[in-house]
């Protein structure tokens, strides 16, 4: 029996190296990559159409997992890469740029995930996480959806729940993270939950480093925090950040030791957020120093190298892609010859109910690599 299915082809890395995601019917998904350098005809039963820079066809699916439509979308992607006049015989859009598709699916699962008490869980542990549940204000409000509607059925909501967490206390880097949400959402964190806190965040300063809530990772949420808020930062915040910059460019999340992804990711976006150059000077260097560790995937490990494996993972990737917006860079001009770009990753870690998984090694849905990955998707600019 013959069907017709939409296929996709996304400019997620290098021209002659693209991802195929084929829906067939009953929601089955089967994803091909397709080198094209050899392919010169065109399938006459092929339809082109062009999205904002993302090609897509409609061919005939013959009802079998053989070679014929293996061999269609080689010849569709051939066509596609060779003819100069692809836009004269585009079709009516039939689907939307992957990325922001991917997005509104991210978003939209995550909201579902929403606890009776109005917070987020981190999938860890039962029950409500405040750390979780300011992320996910922030990755939500970035993906457009107001503060007002992360509510439940009984009334909780999340700014509630968060409230609540810090007017019984929560820690420095806890705290930088309410503020961040706070501010992505309109609200002052200067008065919020019965505290001033960026008052809180600048108390936890050390007498000795100068580093805001006890490490490298709190002391840079804590910066971008006053960054979003529009305040002046403490005055030894910059100069304590700078004295832990590895000579690689990176930094640990402790302060000392080996630098990882995350923390320096967070370092550069800190640095950007202040007013800091982000094409040379130390935030250069730590962009320079993320990108020589991207995977041929497109993605970035949490650390290389590693004891634990150098593997791509969401969180990172996320990360990397956000200072890369910050910079004023778009991700997709990253990526190693022949691979797939940060937000290509990201595409490819989603699963079917919308949410992400956190790498390939750890496939079900995670409730951290969404929120991870969502402010990524939507490319909010933290600068």
């Amino acid at each position: 029996m013959r069907s017709n299915t939409v296929s996709q082809i996304t400019h997620l890395g290098r021209s002659n190296n693209l991802l195929v995601t084929k829906e067939a019917e009953h929601a089955t998904r089967t994803r091909l990559t397709i080198r094209t350098s050899d392919l010169r005809k065109i399938a006459t039963a092929l339809d082109f159409t062009e999205v904002g820079g993302f090609s897509f066809l409609t061919c005939t699916d013959y009802g079998s997992p053989d070679m014929k439509i293996k061999h269609a979308l080689s010849l569709a992607l051939a066509t596609m890469l060779a003819s100069a006049s692809f836009a004269m015989i585009a079709a009516p859009a039939r689907a939307a740029d992957p990325v922001a598709a991917a997005a509104l699916r991210a978003s939209t699962w995550l909201r579902a995930q929403q606890q009776p008490d109005g917070g987020f869980s981190n999938g860890f542990a039962p029950g409500s996480d405040a750390g979780t549940t300011a992320d996910a204000v922030a990755a939500l409000a970035a993906a457009g959806i107001k503060a007002a509607d992360l509510r439940t059925p009984a009334g909780a909501t999340a700014l509630g729940y968060l409230a609540g967490q810090i007017a019984t206390g929560v820690k420095p880097g806890v705290a930088a993270k309410v503020a961040l949400a706070v501010s992505a959402t309109g609200g002052n964190p200067r008065a919020f939950g019965g505290h001033d806190l960026l008052a809180d965040l600048a108390a936890s300063e050390d007498a000795s480093s100068g580093l805001l809530g006890g490490s490298v990772f709190a002391h840079t949420l804590s910066m971008l925090a006053f960054a979003r808020a529009g305040q002046a930062l403490p005055s030894r915040a910059t100069s304590a950040l700078l004295a832990l910059q590895d000579a690689s460019g990176g930094w640990a999340f402790a302060g000392r030791g080996a630098p990882d992804v995350d923390t320096t990711a967070l370092a550069a976006l800190a640095l950007i957020a202040n007013g800091h150059s982000a094409r040379t000077g130390p935030a250069g260097h730590a962009l320079g120093y993320l990108n020589s560790l991207q995977n041929q995937d497109g993605g970035f490990p949490y650390q290389s190298p590693s004891d634990y494996g150098t593997d791509s993972n969401t969180n990172s990737t996320a990360l990397v892609a956000l200072a890369h917006i910050a910079s004023g860079d778009q991700p997709e001009s990253w990526f190693r010859p022949g691979g797939l770009n940060a937000l290509g990753h990201l595409v490819t870690a989603q699963l079917p109910s919308g949410a992400m998984s956190y790498q390939g090694a750890y496939p079900d849905a995670s409730v951290l690599a969404t929120i991870g990955a969502l402010p990524a998707l939507v490319r909010q600019n933290l600068r």
